[in-house]
């Protein structure tokens, strides 16, 4: 089914459903229909309790012109099920919403035109980065029960939806990781982040150091949700479409809600604003989120007949990311500048910080740093006389707090490399890696890379030592 799903993306902009609470509001529930004033408002639970209200809604979509629907599973995690008691039914929930949605699609697909169902992956109730409440390996074990739900519920894509936490994000995808480990099976993954009104997500990230962070998960699209209406994410997409090697999405609210929380985007006005990003030639999915309804999605699919889908950059710039993004290919930011005073084994004063526990008036070397022009940290914590795992934990999540440029993990011990990479939104860089030991510690660090997202230092070293002439490096 991706294989079609990919085929289909080929030929058309795929349009994608629109707001799921939106018309729950309008089906006029009781507290019956979630199974009692203890669940009111658990939307979740309504594939247990009311499952005919949710399918329905499902071929409404259908019937509207969505190629692609999402599962009922926004709030589906372990986690945010626990907060109404229903945490022990998280997989037999995401398993029954895929079922629902895979039944829709199923009487809605013809030989000509197929259907999709996309499983819905919020971003829980914590966000790792700014409310805590959570660790990265809760928050992994809570997607990947999610992801196992929605798998064998026979779901076409996951989406990672409404993003506002790249660290979140990094946990669900190794979770999500997992599940096809378990499963012996991968599907695509879809990741939508959402730019608040200021310009950046949540937890403070610019979308295009959102989109370096996560380029290392290969997503089949990458793009825009929630949050706000088109307008706002104009110039977003426009960066997006510059950077991404992944298809784009964008599927925004019916307008900015007034005092009153309705949105007031019509039909037509929401189609004509997401028409105008499809003649920039930005969008190969598009859709509704909040305020959005069958005549907002067949409206946008009656404008989006006769505009080709955006043709996919092969980039090949090299990039990093903290909160901000860093394209060190740019020839006029020569030469790069690390900062080495973050460092025990260079800086007597940052070492002696660090001994004493004084974690923050450590990092605050790290901001005084980029304030005079660092473009990237090091970060290296190998004191003999310390445990240099207890100290990265420590000082890694004060460091982030005090810069947003990209940072270096130095480190030759890859415990203390994944846990300064857990608490990283960006995408890192890793010094160093080399041969000395054979492969394996290698591929110790390069599934790190992989599973994180980071740039790495090679050093030319093998079991013989230092390469020293070209043909031996």
């Amino acid at each position: 089914m991706s294989t079609m799903l990919i085929e289909q993306m080929k030929k058309k902009i795929l349009i994608m459903d629109g707001a799921m609470g939106t018309m729950l509001q309008q089906a006029n529930l009781t507290p019956d229909d979630f199974g009692g004033e203890d669940y009111d408002g658990c939307n979740e639970i309504l594939n247990l309790t009311a499952p005919d209200v949710i399918e329905k809604i499902h071929y409404e979509y259908y019937a509207a012109g969505a190629d692609i629907v999402e599962t009922n599973t926004f709030g589906a995690t372990r986690m945010v099920l626990d907060e109404y008691g229903l945490g022990e039914k998280a997989y037999e929930i995401n398993k029954a919403a895929a079922l629902l949605a895979r039944k829709a699609a199923d009487e809605a697909a013809t030989p000509s035109w197929p259907r999709f169902i996309a499983g819905s992956m919020g971003p829980t109730t914590k966000t790792l980065s700014v409310t805590g409440g959570s660790t990265f390996e809760e928050m992994s074990a809570s997607y990947e029960e999610q992801a196992l739900g929605l798998l064998d519920g026979n779901v076409d894509l996951l989406l990672l939806e409404t993003s506002q936490d790249l660290l979140n994000v990094k946990a669900a995808f190794s979770g999500i990781q997992r599940a096809f480990q378990k499963r012996g099976r991968e599907i695509p993954l879809m990741i939508s982040a959402t730019i608040e009104p200021m310009g950046t997500t949540l937890a403070g990230q610019t979308i295009e150091a959102f989109y370096i962070s996560v380029e290392h998960m290969n997503p089949l699209a990458i793009g825009l949700n929630c949050a706000t209406g088109p307008e706002f994410m104009q110039e977003h997409l426009r960066s997006l479409s510059t950077l991404s090697k992944s298809a784009i999405s964008c599927y925004p609210n019916a307008g900015l809600p007034d005092e009153e929380g309705h949105y007031h985007e019509t039909p037509d006005t929401l189609a004509q604003k997401l028409a105008d990003f499809a003649n920039e030639g930005w969008l190969n999915i598009v859709g509704g989120c909040c305020g959005t309804t069958p005549d907002h999605i067949r409206a946008i699919a009656g404008k989006m007949t006769g505009h080709k889908p955006r043709k996919r950059v092969e980039s090949k710039i090299h990039m990093v990311s903290g909160i901000e993004p860093f394209i060190y290919d740019d020839p006029t930011l020569r030469p790069i500048m690390v900062g080495e005073r973050t460092n025990v084994i260079g800086s007597r004063k940052f070492k002696r910080l660090i001994s004493e526990g004084k974690i923050e008036e450590a990092a605050e070397i790290a901001r005084a740093q980029v304030k005079n022009g660092a473009h990237v940290i090091d970060i290296c914590l190998a004191d003999p006389d310390r445990e240099e795992l207890t100290d990265m934990e420590q000082f890694i999540q004060e460091a982030v707090k005090k810069v947003k440029v990209p940072l270096v993990i130095d480190s030759t011990d890859d415990s203390v490399i994944e846990k300064a990479l857990s608490f990283t939104q960006g995408k890192a860089i890793i010094n160093s890696i080399n041969l000395e030991d054979g492969e394996e510690r290698f591929e110790s660090v390069a599934r790190l890379i992989h599973q994180y997202g980071a740039a790495v230092v090679v050093g030319t070293i093998d079991e013989e030592g230092m390469g020293v002439s070209a043909a031996r490096k």
